[in-house]
């Protein structure tokens, strides 16, 4: 399976609004690749080397309503987009074709577009207090995202190099 043929069976609504992230160029601080589209090709082929269907769904979708949020910052003048994890958690939920697509693809819409959801706040866990990161960390694992979320996390951080390879034993390290 690979990225491309992942997209040609995707309902219209998210080939759509994949064709339209071509024209979204983030801050290159955070975001040196091209487009958002780029950059959701990048995450997906990353995490389609897990095999894991939900990673590789929200590799697709996490980012796929970040035109929808879209604002100008004005101290910087790059382009943000708050919210747009919350837009695809809607999305994927208010969306029947797009569950049916994930499901046809051995992924499971519940934990995709919470995966989807916590991709945001998952980044900010370094800045929070223990005691609300133990918290946030613990209603991810009662949710059934939590380990995933650990390489989709890896995956969608274009700053560090991704090695697949690593993460594996670093995983395995932790649960053991």
């Amino acid at each position: 399976m690979t990225f491309q043929q992942l997209i040609i069976t995707a309902p219209s609504i998210v080939q759509t609004k994949l064709e339209e992230l071509k024209t979204l160029r983030e801050r290159p601080d955070y975001h040196p690749e091209p487009s958002t589209f780029h950059h959701i090709e990048i995450v997906t082929n990353r995490l389609i080397q897990t095999g894991d269907p939900d990673l590789i769904m929200a590799g697709i979708l996490h980012d796929i309503c970040k035109l929808d949020c879209k604002k100008i910052n004005p101290k910087t003048g790059h382009p943000t987009s708050p919210g747009h994890d919350i837009a695809a958690f809607d999305l994927i939920g208010e969306t029947p074709q797009i569950q049916t697509w994930i499901s046809e693809n051995g992924g499971d819409p519940y934990i995709v577009k919470h995966i989807c959801l916590a991709h945001m706040r998952f980044h900010q866990l370094g800045q929070m207090r223990p005691f609300k990161r133990d918290t946030q960390i613990q209603k991810w694992k009662d949710i059934g995202i939590w380990d995933k979320l650990q390489f989709h996390g890896a995956a969608d951080n274009m700053l560090v190099e991704f090695d697949m390879e690593d993460l594996q034993k670093s995983w395995k390290s932790l649960v053991l």
